[in-house]
């Protein structure tokens, strides 16, 4: 063996004793352990500053978990036996099926309306192998969380052509309103982290906080209502979850505090007083009988159009091409506007549930109800672990969830493809690691799959 061969063999054994050391992979972990754990790990580092980062990530996790699958098929199928896998498969599978089926009806098939549900889909796969490889996702997610934030802020800083661009903060292929709610997310979620596992040094508490405030700070700068509106969910997780706080009178004097603090912010802060005001002068405007077409306006009556259109056809939905005109709908008729239709046909609804209905008809319902509620109830049911590691994932899934939720009530959260990408990446990583560090789970899913393998031996 040459002086390079050691070098690199040491190199090997250092990285997967750091690793198994810091608890990101179980103590009989090889490196394919170590790879795929350094792979979801650093996924989301540039998720909104390098275009198709997120997606590569899902590439290449999916990959390795297709060769695990051939590798060790025993070990994968057990993993079936646990009712939440199932559900999750279910629920990660859906918007495919949903695809499938609607177009089937409709009998015509686009491929390119694929694109973006198979991401989820993947995800299936991907769940399985990160659960099988025991990946402790969140011990390298606390530090990759708020150091995108801060990439995000250098990005800004170093490429301010998107913003002349947008004009309102985002990054060269963000729009602004994804790029505030994301923000907000994940400087919401290094919040979280912070003493999660153990108490943090200084500096650990530093970097997370920073993550939390710069990411308050970028969605603001963006002036994405959409992603403040889920601000106060975050707050109440974290008060709740995090913190603690069981006592009815903290907890109304935390919420007071939250309210006091927007009351501040909206009076002080320019944006967000301009942002906020600019809304409620178009609900005004538009239940006043006044001008529709405005931005607040525009999106209630997409939609009401959108629920009109799913009444008339709510089986199998219109796909993305074959929409009718709206001007002929007699329901429709005395709130419709040109931009109205121009906005419903080239950016959709703002809204997934109803996007989902209007291109797949019930099965988009169900499979949106499904992608949300699943994974909800798997986090809150792992935030309530015993097992530090469960509790982490759970706690964090539920503040992934939600958001997410609360963002896809004025946008549509998965049909843009990276995103697509980002929630079956979060969902896989977190629900894994709440299964396969959760006692309760028929925990055994991996003895069982050992056991299997063992009985087989035997019987040969």
């Amino acid at each position: 063996m040459t002086s390079t061969d050691e070098r690199v063999m040491s190199v090997r054994s250092r990285l997967l004793a750091y690793c198994q050391a810091r608890k990101i992979v179980h103590s009989e972990a090889d490196l394919a352990d170590v790879f795929t754990a350094i792979v979801i790990g650093f996924a989301p580092l540039f998720f909104l500053t390098v275009r198709n980062w997120t997606n590569a990530s899902l590439l290449v996790l999916f990959l390795l978990a297709l060769h695990g699958t051939f590798q060790r098929p025993e070990l994968y199928r057990a993993l079936w036996a646990d009712k939440r896998m199932r559900w999750l498969g279910a629920a990660l599978g859906s918007a495919f099926a949903a695809t499938v089926l609607s177009q089937a009806l409709r009998l015509n098939i686009q491929p390119s309306d694929y694109d973006a549900p198979s991401r989820p889909l993947a995800g299936v796969l991907i769940l399985l192998h990160l659960t099988a490889r025991k990946v402790n996702f969140i011990r390298i997610f606390q530090w990759t969380c708020p150091l995108s934030v801060l990439v995000c802020a250098v990005e800004l800083w170093l490429n301010p052509a998107p913003v002349a661009s947008w004009g309102r903060w985002s990054t060269y292929f963000v729009d602004p309103l994804t790029f505030g709610q994301y923000t907000m997310l994940l400087g919401f979620l290094s919040l979280f982290m912070i003493n999660l596992f153990e108490r943090d040094g200084p500096a650990a508490v530093l970097l997370k906080a920073a993550g939390f405030i710069v990411g308050v700070w970028l969605s603001i700068g963006s002036e994405s209502r959409s992603g403040w509106v889920a601000l106060p969910v975050l707050f109440a997780i974290w008060l709740i979850a995090i913190v603690r706080i069981r006592d009815a009178k903290l907890l109304v004097a935390g919420f007071a505090a939250l309210a006091v603090g927007c009351l501040l912010a909206f009076i002080f802060v320019p944006v967000v007083h301009m942002r906020i005001d600019a809304a409620l002068s178009d609900y005004t405007e538009y239940f006043g009988g006044g001008d529709r077409d405005t931005s607040g306006g525009t999106r209630l009556s997409l939609a009401r159009a959108a629920w009109h259109l799913f009444l008339m056809q709510p089986l199998h939905g219109y796909g993305d091409h074959a929409l009718p005109p709206l001007q002929s709908i007699p329901l429709i008729k005395s709130y419709y506007t040109s931009q109205l239709e121009y906005a419903l046909v080239h950016h959709g609804t703002h809204n997934e549930m109803l996007q989902n209905m209007l291109r797949s008809g019930i099965f988009g319902a169900i499979s949106t109800a499904l992608m949300f509620g699943v994974p909800l109830v798997v986090f809150w049911s792992a935030a309530r672990s015993q097992v530090r590691d469960a509790y982490a994932a759970g706690v964090v899934g539920l503040g992934y969830i939600a958001a997410v939720f609360c963002f896809s009530l004025s946008t549509e959260t998965f049909n843009l493809k990276y995103l697509a990408s980002f929630y079956a990446l979060m969902i896989a990583a977190l629900a894994a690691q709440a299964i396969w560090t959760d006692p309760g789970s028929q925990s055994s899913s991996r003895d069982r799959a050992s056991r299997c393998g063992s009985t087989q031996e035997s019987g040969e």
